[in-house]
């Protein structure tokens, strides 16, 4: 029963018990009370005591009135009170609304559907706030991690540049070109920074999509490019990594450079956070008619609960365990926004020792 016609009926109820008991009062004082104490019909004043007794009987009920209707009411108000001053621990007086036998007392009963809507409401508050702070702890830490890591590098350059722009020194043409190999690849780290944080900008919480270019991608050519440009990377020249997939061309409707990106990023993940000699195997097949599935799987040290919990949240870098490789804070939340732009969606596995698999689906292109 909904609260508003629980109430007609309660007030209902209890505008014809106090007539009742009106008429009841009326008629004791009348025949039984007054007599008692001589006052009798016909004398003076005593009108003005059957008006007296009529006032004490509506102040009564009104007072018994506004205590059942209104006490939980005024409970309800103050629990919202202090919701809207950022208080969202329930308040000490609600064990005082419940019997023994855990359901709400009579007149607390009236209004059930809207106590356990502020009882949920205010779990909901508290976990929203919990995840709020716990989302600025992680800016202020990505803020500092990425101003370390963008400092980082650019000392590299400016002590290389420095060194070569000294007059004093005479440097010969090996060790000038191992100056500017670091300064570029110093270089590059910074504007792939940039370019994480920019991209992160231009998405917001509900993955909206970007502006994207769409085109044919032929899914099978595209990952061999893909896994030989990661192959040739240094970074990665200690892991094993292999391709498999049909023979059977598979195509997407996608933004090449975005799509790039976000698998990209992936198996740079799997590269970067994984000891030498981890084997990183991408496998691709067809889902039924519909959906290519990628499965970035590796044999690395895995990851902690934590980490798999938080893997795709903003500026969440990872345990802070001393790990170089921490990261930006932000691959992860860009692959999963660009693979949802693209009509996809990932998940993933990881145990500690054992490894780690992503697992990408895509919708493929239909030939009729």
């Amino acid at each position: 029963m909904k609260t508003g016609l629980r109430f007609s009926i309660h007030f209902v109820i209890g505008l014809i018990a106090w007539m009742l008991g009106l008429g009841i009062t009326m008629m004791i004082s009348a025949e039984v009370l007054f007599p008692l104490l001589g006052l009798l019909e016909g004398q003076e004043h005593y009108d003005l005591y059957i008006l007296a007794v009529f006032g004490l009987n509506i102040t009564a009920c009104s007072v018994l009135f506004g205590w059942y209707f209104g006490s939980p009411l005024r409970f309800m108000m103050s629990w919202i009170a202090s919701l809207s001053g950022r208080t969202f621990e329930p308040p000490p007086a609600l064990q005082g609304i419940f019997k023994r036998n855990g359901k709400l007392k009579f007149r607390y009963r009236l209004y059930g559907e809207l106590i356990v809507n502020i009882e949920s409401l205010s779990a909901g508050l508290k976990q929203a706030e919990l995840e709020r702070r716990k989302l600025e702890e992680n800016k202020k830490d990505w803020v500092a991690g990425i101003s370390h890591d963008l400092k980082t590098p650019l000392t590299y350059v400016t002590g290389y540049s420095a060194l070569l722009l000294n007059e004093e020194y005479s440097w010969n043409a090996d060790e000038q070109r191992t100056f500017l190999q670091e300064i570029h690849a110093k270089g590059l780290h910074i504007e792939e920074l940039i370019s994480d944080i920019n991209l992160s900008f231009q998405m917001n919480e509900d993955h909206a999509s970007l502006p994207m270019q769409l085109g044919t991608v032929e899914l099978i050519g595209f990952l061999q490019r893909l896994t030989a440009d990661v192959g040739n990377d240094p970074r990665a020249v200690s892991h094993l990594l292999s391709l498999e997939a049909e023979t059977e061309p598979l195509e997407l409707v996608a933004d090449e450079k975005l799509l790039y990106r976000a698998l990209q990023n992936v198996l740079m993940n799997a590269v970067l956070h994984t000891p030498a000699g981890t084997a990183i195997h991408v496998t691709v097949r067809r889902e039924g008619d519909e959906s290519a599935n990628i499965t970035v799987s590796d044999n690395g040290t895995g990851m902690d609960e934590d980490t798999l919990n938080n893997l795709f949240q903003k500026y969440y870098r990872g345990a802070k365990n001393g790990s170089p490789n921490l990261g930006t804070g932000l691959g992860m939340a860009i692959v999963k926004s660009l693979i949802l732009a693209h009509g996809g969606f990932l998940t993933v596995e990881s145990e500690v020792s054992k490894g780690t698999a992503f697992h990408i689906s895509l919708p493929v292109r239909q030939h009729k």
